[in-house]
């Protein structure tokens, strides 16, 4: 049982203020979304007046506020309105999304060639798929930069939060490295229903082994040769056909050098368990 004094100190707005580093401002707008409720308000003068347990909370919101949490999220997880779950289950996913964009950004600019080798969650995501052929490294590239612009002009949205992806029908690390008459499926993720079905294909969420790599695409067959090797000496069993993930490529601007390149091979693998 939580023991308060009998008498409660009572602190005035600029008391706060001070002691929490927000605005006067800032604590009007927590109380008019409903997160902050000060202990008195004078019905006189209209000056507000916050005891401690105020004070903590706006200590809680910062915290929160800190983390990335909007203003109704934070008052949802703070007053406990969330499905607990279903919150845990989309932050998470959140974590693993930075952690992935963290571990190539820094390889990325590192310029070792440690690759790095994990366990990753592929989230669920549908999207645009096409058939290419492709007798070059230079044509795969024109022929992604075309059918990314057909995409858009046919009227799908693309996710942005979602890098491009080529699909592979084989794991030999021959058969998968783009070279003369490459074949592969290029994926855009695209917001469900946002134009015609017929080529939209969804991949559900799926765990994967990861392997992360940087420079120009020739690297593709050293990245593919580990993998596997990895994958058979961990003794998973794939459970779809393998991706290469475009995390920085040529489509994510102009100014992108061969040398900068980041991408990131994975293979569907099924639970041991």
């Amino acid at each position: 049982v939580m023991i308060f004094p009998k008498k409660i100190k009572l602190f005035s707005i600029h008391e706060v203020t001070k002691a929490t580093g927000v605005s006067r401002a800032t604590l009007i707008r927590l109380e008019e979304s409903g997160f902050l409720k000060p202990r008195l308000i004078d019905e006189n003068t209209g000056y507000r007046y916050y005891d401690s347990q105020n004070i903590s909370a706006v200590g809680q919101y910062q915290r929160l506020q800190d983390i990335g949490f909007s203003r109704k999220e934070i008052a949802d997880i703070y007053y406990e309105k969330v499905n607990v779950d279903e919150f845990l289950d989309a932050q998470w996913k959140k974590v693993d999304k930075t952690r992935r964009f963290l571990k190539e950004y820094a390889l990325r600019h590192d310029k070792t060639k440690n690759y790095a080798i994990s366990y990753i969650t592929l989230p669920a995501v549908d999207c645009y798929c096409v058939r290419l052929k492709a007798t070059s490294l230079d044509e795969s590239a024109i022929l992604c930069y075309q059918n990314y612009e057909i995409c858009i002009e046919e009227g799908y949205r693309v996710v942005g939060s979602e890098p491009l992806m080529g699909i592979y029908d084989k794991l030999d690390p021959g058969e998968i490295t783009p070279g003369p008459f490459h074949e592969f499926t290029y994926c855009i993720p695209v917001v469900p229903g946002s134009g015609p079905a017929e080529k939209i294909r969804h991949f559900s969420e799926t765990e994967a082994l990861s392997i992360i790599g940087f420079g120009y695409f020739s690297n593709l067959k050293e990245l593919w040769e580990r993998l596997i090797k990895e994958l058979q000496v961990r003794e998973l069993e794939p459970a779809g056909p393998p991706r290469v993930i475009a995390l920085v490529a040529p489509y994510s601007g102009a100014h992108i050098k061969p040398t900068d390149y980041c991408y990131e091979c994975v293979i569907p693998v099924r639970d041991k368990q």
